[in-house]
């Protein structure tokens, strides 16, 4: 029931805003003018507020990884995820329930050749949603590269050495490749990954997630504006190879030099 609530609560604070926007108004109407205007202001207020609150609430301090049997995985990631097999990957371990608001459902595998994850995931959102990455680390615990297929994955900030590449609607084998490209280009800049096991998988997502929550607790404001304007936009700067991102040669340049920009 719990998970149920936690999937709804988006819908229900949107249609609590919506009123308050249609409402509003009427409400502060001895305001005059500047009803409207005060209305909107408040719902932006409350909005960005609610999106850094959810950010938070699924960038946890302490992540709970759950493991889940295989008949808990639908037949659309299972479909995934057999995709990935044929690629040369392997299980990373059983499925495993990410702690979240709402939980998500992951089901991880390794290429130790190529040192990279591939996972496929299943939101606990309403309506759900299924998607798939591969990710790699860099040596030193200085960041990684993720490659997915959808600009939605790439909706919040990165954090400091966190690479990434969106190729809209690329199968599995596509972001294999592409990755694979990204990691020689890496490579070419004095940049390596480290090795990748399903022994390292759970730290491995613990210590991003982490990465993650220090960025954000640096500048909720910022990253809730950020969530919100690609949100909208759908647009991200993470799209397409990494040796063309505007966004990456200033993240590389930050990784030789040790400062941000």
């Amino acid at each position: 029931m719990a998970k149920k609530l936690a999937a709804l609560v988006p819908i229900l604070v949107g249609i609590i805003l919506g009123i308050l926007v249609t409402k509003g108004p009427a409400v502060m109407k001895p305001a005059g003018p500047l009803a409207m205007i005060l209305a909107v202001a408040l719902v932006f207020a409350l909005l960005l507020g609610f999106i850094a609150w959810l950010i938070n609430r699924n960038l946890p301090a302490d992540l709970a990884l759950r493991p889940l049997s295989e008949q808990a995985v639908p037949p659309e990631v299972t479909a995934l995820a057999d995709a990935y097999r044929a690629l040369g990957f392997v299980p990373a371990g059983p499925p495993r329930e990410v702690g979240g608001m709402p939980p998500a459902l992951l089901v991880p595998l390794v290429h130790e050749g190529e040192r990279c994850y591939g996972t496929v995931f299943r939101t606990g959102t309403v309506p759900a949603k299924t998607s798939y990455d591969v990710v790699s680390i860099l040596e030193g615990e200085r960041g990684g590269l993720t490659t997915g297929p959808d600009p939605t994955g790439a909706g919040l900030p990165a954090a400091p050495g966190e690479l990434r590449q969106v190729f809209p609607r690329a199968g599995a084998a596509d972001l294999f490749a592409r990755h694979r490209e990204a990691l020689a280009f890496l490579r070419s800049r004095g940049l390596a990954v480290r090795p990748v096991s399903s022994a390292t998988l759970e730290s491995d997502l613990r210590h991003a997630i982490a990465r993650q929550r220090r960025a954000f607790l640096g500048a909720p404001l910022r990253w809730a504006l950020v969530a919100l304007w690609r949100s909208v936009t759908r647009l991200t700067p993470h799209v397409g190879p990494l040796a063309e991102q505007k966004i990456a040669a200033r993240q590389l340049r930050e990784l030789a030099t040790g400062r941000r920009a």
